[in-house]
């Protein structure tokens, strides 16, 4: 898998040691992409174009700013991948507190078979503070999906919900994600931080 591919040439190469290259130094020999959805992150009726972007074995989510037809890049940020099929397969825009809205991100961080077959799927939050859109920050919230089956054939498969509530009534939504009698909730801090404990 090309993940696994790439994996291997960073052990050989020293490249893990010498730590990550940086994005804008890297040279990425294909490119995937899906179409540019319109959203306007900061209400001032100029929508903003969001793409999902496979580079090499590498998932990102770009954000550009079209004016006069020219589409400039003003956010990227990278998802950390587990396995192949990896994907960002839903987003939903909402409002957190009367000053801060969020882009919640649904994305699957892959399936690996090994030893043992294995998947997973994160929830990513983007915020964006009054309408600024130099805010946006990303961040990288618990996994809200995993299956598993062991070399004896167990399977077991947890899907758990994801919401926001205002739970403490101070105006300012809390990331929940629940399974049966478990849960854990994010309280939003400002400046793109995030508070958590375990309930």
């Amino acid at each position: 898998m090309p993940q696994d591919e790439r994996y291997f040439r960073q052990i050989f190469s020293g490249e893990l040691a010498n730590g990550e290259v940086a994005a804008s130094d890297k040279k990425y020999s294909y490119f995937i992409h899906t179409p540019y959805y319109a959203l306007d992150l900061n209400h001032d009726n100029n929508p903003e174009q969001i793409v999902f972007v496979k580079k090499d074995s590498e998932d990102w989510i770009e954000i550009f700013e079209q004016k006069s037809g020219v589409k400039k890049k003003i956010f990227s940020y990278r998802f950390e991948t587990k396995g192949f099929d990896s994907d960002l397969f839903r987003i939903e825009f909402k409002r957190l507190s009367p000053k801060t809205y969020v882009l919640l991100m649904y994305y699957y961080e892959g399936l690996s078979r090994y030893t043992e077959m294995q998947g997973t799927s994160r929830i990513y939050v983007g915020t964006i503070d009054n309408d600024d859109l130099k805010t946006l920050s990303v961040f990288k919230g618990p996994s809200f999906f995993e299956e598993h089956k062991s070399l004896k054939g167990h399977y077991h498969i947890r899907n758990y919900q994801v919401y926001l509530q205002d739970l403490n009534n101070d105006q300012v939504k809390e990331l929940i994600v629940k399974y049966r009698m478990t849960s854990q909730v994010f309280l939003y801090a400002g400046d793109g931080k995030w508070k958590t404990f375990n309930n």
